[in-house]
C-alpha cells in the first residue's frame, strides 16, 4: 500500500493544488518586493519659439529639455506592508496544508477502492468455487434422477441454482471494471486497466491506540484544523493591517535631475537634485476604518466559533470511525464462527441428501449460508481495513503502533 502516495500524485486535484501552492509562493515574493524603493526615470523636452513684433530683437529659438532620476521609500507604514507579508505567507501556508489535504483525502479514496476491489475478486472467487461445486452436486444429481432416485425438480432447482450464481458472477466481473475505471480515474491513468490488488499482507494493519490518544494526536496534526487556526491567524493579522491606516506614513524620497536652462544663452545647463522626507498622517482614517474595525473583530470570533465546530466535528467522525472499526473486528471473529458451523452443516446435509435422508432445498440452503459466511467475513475485514486507514488520515496520518 506504501506505493499508492507517489501514485496518487498523477492526480488532477494534487497537481491543482500543487499549482495553487505555486502561485500563493510568487504572490509572496510579490508582496515582499512591494518594500523595495520606488525607481523611476522622467524626462520632458520641447522646441521653443518666441518672435518678437515691433522690435529689432531677433527670434528666440531654443530646444529645452529636463531629465531626472527619482526614488521614494516608505520608511514607517504602521506595519502595513509587514502584516501584508504576514498575510501572504498565511496564504502560502494555508495552500500547503490544502495540499497535504488533498493529498490524504485521494489516497484514502485510492485505499477504499482498492479494499473494494479485493473484496469484489475475493467474492467472484467464492462464487465461482461454489459454482464448480454446484456443477459436480449437479452430476451426481443427474446421475441420481437417471436411476430413478430423486425428482426431476431437484435437477431443475439444482441448475437453477447455478445460473443464479453465474449471473452473480457477471455482476461482480462488472462492478470489478467499474472500480478498476474508477481507480484508474483516480490516479491519473486516464485509461481502463484491470487492476488486481495484492492487499493479502496488507490486511492486517491494526489499531492499538485509544480513542483519547487519537483524538489528542489528531487535533495537533489534523490538516482541517492546521487551516483554521491559520485563518484565525489570518483574521488577526488582517484586524492589525487595518489599524496600521490609522498610523502616520514616512517616506524618504530623492531626486536628481539634467536639463537646459530656463533662460537660454545664459548659461549652458542645469544639474541639481534634492533628497528630504515626507510625513503623512490621515485624519480621515478614524473614522473612515472604524466599521471595518468592528466587522474584523466579528470575523476573528467567527473563526474562533469554526474552530471549536470543526473540533467538535474532528472527535465526533473520530469516535464513530473508532467505533464502527472495534464493531468490525467483532465481525471477523462472529463472522469466522458462522463459516465454521455452516461448513459442517452443509456436510452433514449434502452427505443426508445423497443417502436420500433430507431434501435438495435444505442442501442448497445450507450452501447458500456458508458462500454468505465467507462473504461475510470478507466484507468484515475490508471493512476494518477501510475504517484504519479512515482514521489514520483523519488524524493527520497518525503513526499507529
Amino acid at each position: 500500500m506504501n506505493e499508492v502516495r507517489s501514485l496518487v500524485e498523477k492526480n488532477r486535484s494534487i497537481i491543482i493544488q500543487h499549482l495553487n501552492q505555486e502561485i500563493a509562493s510568487e504572490r509572496l515574493e510579490q508582496r515582499k518586493s512591494e518594500r523595495l524603493p520606488e525607481l523611476s526615470l522622467g524626462g520632458d523636452g520641447y522646441f521653443k519659439n518666441v518672435t518678437p513684433l515691433g522690435t529689432s530683437v531677433p527670434n528666440d529659438n531654443s530646444l529645452l529639455y529636463h531629465f531626472n532620476i527619482s526614488s521614494e521609500f516608505d520608511l514607517y507604514t504602521g506595519g502595513k506592508h509587514t502584516y501584508a507579508i504576514e498575510r501572504k505567507l498565511n496564504e502560502k501556508l494555508m495552500s500547503e496544508e490544502e495540499l497535504k489535504k488533498t493529498q490524504q483525502e485521494v489516497e484514502l479514496k485510492a485505499y477504499i477502492l482498492l479494499y473494494d476491489l479485493h473484496r469484489n475478486y475475493e467474492y467472484r472467487n467464492f462464487v465461482r468455487s461454489s459454482i464448480h461445486l454446484r456443477e459436480k452436486e449437479y452430476e451426481r444429481i443427474n446421475q441420481l434422477y437417471q436411476n430413478g432416485l430423486v425428482l426431476k425438480s431437484d435437477l431443475l432447482r439444482s441448475k437453477l441454482d447455478i445460473t443464479d450464481l453465474q449471473k452473480d458472477e457477471v455482476a461482480i466481473s462488472n462492478s470489478i471494471d467499474i472500480l478498476s475505471d474508477q481507480l484508474c480515474v483516480l490516479l491519473g491513468m486516464g485509461k481502463l486497466n484491470t487492476i488486481k490488488p495484492a492487499l493479502e499482507k496488507d490486511l492486517g494493519y491494526k489499531v492499538n491506540e485509544s480513542f483519547e490518544e487519537m483524538f489528542q494526536y489528531a487535533l495537533q496534526n489534523s490538516p482541517v484544523l492546521k487551516i483554521h487556526r491559520i485563518q484565525q491567524d489570518n483574521a488577526e493579522t488582517e484586524l492589525k493591517e487595518i489599524r496600521s491606516a490609522q498610523r502616520p506614513n514616512v517616506k524618504l524620497y530623492a531626486q536628481y535631475g539634467v536639463g537646459s536652462p530656463l533662460q537660454p544663452k545664459t548659461y549652458d545647463h542645469q544639474l541639481g537634485g534634492e533628497i528630504g522626507a515626507k510625513i503623512n498622517f490621515s485624519l480621515s482614517s478614524f473614522y473612515k476604518t472604524k466599521h471595518q474595525i468592528k466587522a474584523q473583530k466579528q470575523k476573528i470570533i467567527q473563526e474562533q466559533w469554526k474552530m471549536s465546530e470543526e473540533e467538535e466535528n474532528l472527535r465526533n467522525r473520530i469516535f464513530e470511525l473508532y467505533t464502527r472499526y472495534n464493531e468490525s473486528l467483532i465481525n471477523i471473529d462472529q463472522a469466522l464462527q458462522k463459516i465454521d458451523m455452516s461448513k459442517e452443516s452443509n456436510r452433514i446435509l449434502t452427505n443426508s441428501y445423497f443417502n436420500q435422508q433430507a431434501l435438495l432445498i435444505d442442501v442448497l440452503e445450507s450452501e447458500t449460508k456458508a458462500m454468505e459466511a465467507s462473504f461475510e467475513w470478507v466484507e468484515a475485514v475490508v471493512n476494518s481495513q477501510k475504517y484504519y486507514w479512515a482514521l489514520k488520515q483523519i488524524c493527520g496520518y497518525m503513526q499507529m503502533r
